[in-house]
């Protein structure tokens, strides 16, 4: 197993033709500050000139007119520190587009972050032209990428793959699974780092929670409203968050029945509202469709909101897995256990606050990284836990790499053997751009088969 981890990522170090995927069109300057903050791009970076440049303390999202991040700390170079201000603009020249460089306020930014190159040479100066540190953002190798618009088309892997013995495939699954636990723990220790444990496991439930079309605006609502408000007052946490999700206003307005929770939630963001509009989310980041209405994100805020409040209880829980996995499933509200949105009529039977299959992402995205950064992990124990029954997102990779999604089924009973073939399609699949021509995932399979003389490891 070793020996393919090495040939793994040894292939994912070498540039792809095209070393950055397209931007996001769903994704904003926002969402993207969003991701900043939590961590995901990393900590240290090449500046435009060659600089290294590690960044200390991420510093505080900013509220006011200004920079994006106030106070925040960089060293250049392992020598200077600078503290300041940050900002992150999709393209490098909005600097100027945006008029910060005559921009008092904009004096203090010590560090210019953008995700597109103009193609020219452009030099990021403030009001009295001191020049400021340019660092562009590579959002290749991201964890939380969007995979909305994947071809669902046989790959090039699929004869390499269909070669293999069943104990060489689930070697490689295994091998990719471990990858993808240790970049979410790694991407968890960051988020720690920058927010501390509360807030950061906090957030990470928040993007499971989010499932696979509102992550980033679940995200950004947890780092607004931050658990430490939630609980400082957990008789409205819930219309923090429906408030700040916007989905109150909306939903109150055209509410044409009396509503006794719509009310309540109303009464208490009321009362909120005047400091906390600012701050409401845009409606156009949300996507309201595509998924069952029990994944609805009025639900998933309902959930979130019931996290938040019993927060101590679930805390005493993080080093046991299983005990975690039965708190989880039986929250209940009274609310949502009968309703899909803030306005639909009664269900006739009681409906999970988070079900089955949402759980399990949740071990696999939060509770285990967290157990592997406290030293508490158990592989033999996580190989063991049964996957919940497929999506279409793993239908579209049984096809990319079996070209048959009922064989891909066959390996991915285990929610271990579910990660690892997630994780192969958003390394090589996802990053590729040459129609499988120039993908080296198909190459490394067959070297490492050669080098094992094709026998089964």
């Amino acid at each position: 197993m070793e020996a393919f981890r090495s040939l793994y990522l040894r292939a994912l170090e070498i540039p792809l033709l095209e070393e950055q995927p397209a931007l996001s069109r769903r994704w904003s300057e926002l969402e993207y500050q969003a991701l900043w903050y939590t961590g995901a791009f990393g900590s240290s970076f090449r500046s435009t000139n060659g600089s290294l440049v590690e960044v200390i303390q991420f510093g505080f999202w900013n509220r006011e007119p200004g920079p994006d991040f106030v106070n925040a700390v960089i060293r250049l170079d392992g020598t200077q520190e600078f503290k300041g201000d940050i900002e992150l603009d999709i393209n490098i020249a909005d600097w100027e587009r945006h008029g910060h460089g005559d921009n008092p306020a904009f004096r203090n930014v010590v560090l210019h972050l953008f995700l597109q190159n103009s193609g020219s040479e452009f030099f990021t100066r403030t009001t009295d032209h001191r020049e400021v540190t340019q660092v562009e953002l590579k959002t290749s190798g991201m964890m939380l990428t969007d995979t909305g618009t994947a071809l669902a088309k046989p790959g090039a892997c699929c004869a390499p793959l269909s070669n293999l013995s069943e104990g060489q495939l689930d070697q490689i699954i295994e091998t990719a699974a471990r990858i993808r636990l240790e970049k979410k723990s790694l991407a968890l220790r960051r988020s720690v780092r920058i927010h501390g444990i509360d807030e950061a496991l906090f957030q990470a439930l928040a993007i499971a929670l989010g499932y696979k079309w509102n992550k980033i605006p679940f995200l950004i609502i947890a780092q607004r409203a931050t658990l430490a408000r939630l609980r400082s007052d957990p008789a409205v946490a819930e219309s923090i968050l429906f408030g700040l999700s916007g989905f109150l206003e909306h939903s109150f307005a055209t509410s044409q029945q009396d509503d006794r929770y719509l009310s309540m939630l109303w009464t208490h963001w009321w009362k909120m509202r005047s400091e906390l509009h600012e701050l409401m989310l845009r409606a156009d980041l949300w996507r309201l469709g595509g998924s069952r209405p029990n994944n609805h994100p009025h639900r998933r805020l309902g959930a979130l909101a019931q996290i938040a409040v019993g927060w101590s209880d679930f805390r005493k829980l993080t080093t046991d897995l299983n005990a975690a996995v039965v708190w989880f499933q039986r929250l209940t509200h009274p609310f949502w256990d009968f309703h899909y949105t803030l306005q639909s009529a009664p269900a006739q039977r009681r409906i999970s606050l988070i079900g089955g299959s949402r759980v399990k992402d949740i071990v696999a995205n939060v509770l285990f990284p967290l157990l592997t950064i406290s030293g508490n992990a158990d592989w033999t124990a996580f190989k063991s836990i049964r996957a919940e029954l497929g999506n279409t997102l793993l239908e579209i990779v049984g096809l990319r790499l079996f070209g048959d999604a009922l064989r891909g089924q066959e390996h991915a009973h285990f929610l271990y053997q579910q990660q690892g073939l997630l994780q192969i399609f958003e390394d090589f699949c996802l990053n590729d751009r040459s129609d499988c021509r120039a993908c080296r995932f198909p190459g490394l399979i067959e070297k490492w088969r050669g080098n094992q003389g094709g026998g089964i490891a």
